[in-house]
């Protein structure tokens, strides 16, 4: 698939696509939302499988390649925050499309300050051969979380039939 660099118009005329036509994904031909939301999904899943197998056979790399994973994870976060929000403010307002949008963004913030708090309290430590089990349990409890809001999500486009970069019809 290329990238088309400029839009064309039914009429023939072109353009250049419009920042938030590339942030949606339409140069692509497909919506970006998508693309980076594998991201964090496997590196939240990472962090947990990776303090878990700590606490069987205790290893400082595992822990460690826990902590940095966090970085990954909130690096890709931002990027689903970005294409997310801009999908989001498309949708029509009071639409059920919308409301079960805002659900979806809900679950997902609350389960980045879970994984947020994680981070902080377990930077200082992330040399130690053992996951803390305060961390497990802020792990398991915002990836949790987050599955009920990827959940959602998949509701949003595969029940009520959402192409993400285009904000859809009204109900």
């Amino acid at each position: 698939m290329a990238i088309r660099l400029r839009h064309r118009a039914p009429d023939g005329t072109t353009r250049a696509w419009t920042l938030k036509e590339w942030v949606q994904g339409r140069p692509l031909g497909h919506p970006s939302h998508p693309l980076f939301v594998h991201f964090p999904i496997a590196f939240y899943s990472a962090i947990l499988a990776f303090d878990i197998l700590s606490r069987i056979t205790p290893s400082p790399g595992l822990v460690l390649a826990g902590s940095y994973l966090f970085i990954g994870a909130f690096a890709a976060t931002v990027m689903l925050l970005i294409t997310g929000l801009t999908d989001w403010a498309s949708m029509v307002r009071g639409s059920s499309k919308r409301r079960l949008a805002t659900r979806h963004l809900l679950w997902q913030l609350t389960a980045s300050a879970f994984f947020i708090v994680t981070f902080v309290i377990r930077w200082p430590d992330r040399g130690i051969a053992q996951a803390e089990t305060i961390w497990l349990v802020l792990e398991a409890i915002g990836y949790a979380i987050l599955v009920v809001g990827q959940y959602l999500g998949g509701v949003l486009v595969y029940e009520k039939g959402m192409r993400v970069s285009t904000g859809g019809a009204p109900d």
